[in-house]
């Protein structure tokens, strides 16, 4: 059997938080990859995303709504790197 996955669920107010250790990309990539269901039914998905360096005091943040797959896949991308950024800098 292989290693067990950490995954922290979060309620925060209204919230439903997943927390998964940023090395953990494929993890992360199958639970956003799960969005697709609905962007195919139709129903776009709002994201917003923060970030904050580990060393860094700043946060960036941004939104956008996912339409397609392909700008879900995208996103993913996007966030593949930046895991790698914040990876190296820990």
């Amino acid at each position: 059997m292989k290693e067990a996955k950490n995954v922290v669920v979060r309620l925060e107010g209204r919230a439903f938080v997943f927390e998964v250790d940023i090395s953990e990309e494929d993890l992360i990539t199958e639970m956003i990859s799960s969005l697709s269901l609905f962007i195919k039914r139709g129903f776009p998905i709002k994201v917003i995303q923060t970030s904050t360096p580990s060393m860094g005091r700043s946060q960036s943040m941004w939104s956008r709504i996912l339409t397609s797959i392909k700008e879900l896949g995208e996103w993913i991308d996007d966030l593949k790197r930046l895991g790698r950024i914040h990876r190296g800098r820990t």
